[in-house]
């Protein structure tokens, strides 16, 4: 992203975007495009400086804009900017890509549904999570791993593993009821992130997670999937870091999925439960 042009006295949208003066300029004189409008977020720079607010599924301010981009000037090629290239290879690696001014599916990535492609990965939590612990404000984090997933895979085939993750990742999300956000960490494993909650908060909330995919029909009305999650939050005196956090919240999960199941249990678990669980673990062969 190139910002070799802009300035001190810019305004703070091109530090955001990393637009030309020039670009801005024909935009807002010629188009009358008013950026402070059209995309706030974008326009004074709170979107990237505070990315743990984005959009949970796809940052919807960011995949607007591609469109923008990628759309409206695909016939005006003396307005692209690299801006354009990065933003059409994202939507290709959706599936997606502009013919002229119109979005058509390519059909790349078919294996995985919108809602699973448009999350944010490991690396974007460990980013967002060094962001937040760089405040003095708490962070919790949920581990999330589904039971029984594999009786999905198993008797449904991928394509209903597939449905069986796209319903799950729109049940948490309305779950969070737009206080979190929502990260796939592994197949069947999603991590989230509360910033700014308490643990009397966070709690509530992540057992509003666990009975949300409880009350899931089963799939193929053959597999009933529950989740087993972990919590850990970032305030006490301990020294975190993302990775411990993540990790941490790993082991609670892990507790929760060979005692249980299909319950949530905090960081750091009992010395007895943790025992139990590995004792389960190795009597089941980790399923």
């Amino acid at each position: 992203m190139s910002r070799s042009s802009t300035s001190a006295s810019c305004p703070p949208y091109l530090f955001a975007i990393g637009f030309e003066r020039d670009f801005i300029s024909k935009c807002e004189n010629r188009y009358y495009w008013h950026f402070a409008s059209l995309f706030p977020a974008l326009h004074d720079g709170s979107f990237f400086e505070n990315a743990i607010s984005g959009q949970s599924r796809g940052q919807a301010y960011l995949r607007g804009f591609a469109t923008v981009l990628c759309g409206v000037f695909a016939d005006n090629p003396q307005f692209r900017t690299e801006l354009n290239d990065s933003f059409e290879q994202s939507l290709l690696s959706d599936g997606y890509q502009f013919v002229g001014r119109t979005q058509a599916e390519t059909g790349v990535d078919t294996s995985e549904s919108p809602e699973l492609a448009a999350l944010p990965n490991r690396e974007f939590l460990l980013q967002d999570l060094s962001l937040q612990l760089q405040s003095t404000e708490p962070v919790k984090v949920l581990f999330v791993d589904l039971d029984h997933f594999k009786q999905v895979n198993d008797q449904l085939g991928h394509a209903g593993g597939n449905n069986c993750l796209s319903a799950v990742v729109q049940t948490i999300t309305g779950a969070l009821r737009n206080k979190g956000k929502l990260y796939r960490v592994g197949g069947d494993e999603f991590c989230v992130m509360l910033p700014n909650f308490s643990t009397p908060e966070a709690t509530p909330a992540a057992e509003r997670v666990r009975t949300s995919i409880d009350a899931l029909k089963a799939f193929g009305g053959k597999v009933k999937v529950t989740a087993s999650i972990g919590l850990v939050a970032s305030d006490g005196s301990e020294p975190w870091t993302p990775e411990a956090l993540v990790k941490a919240a790993d082991e609670a999960m892990y507790v929760a999925k060979f005692t249980t199941k299909n319950r949530v249990c905090l960081w750091p678990p009992n010395a007895s439960e943790s025992a139990q669980a590995e004792t389960n673990r190795k009597k089941t062969g980790g399923q």
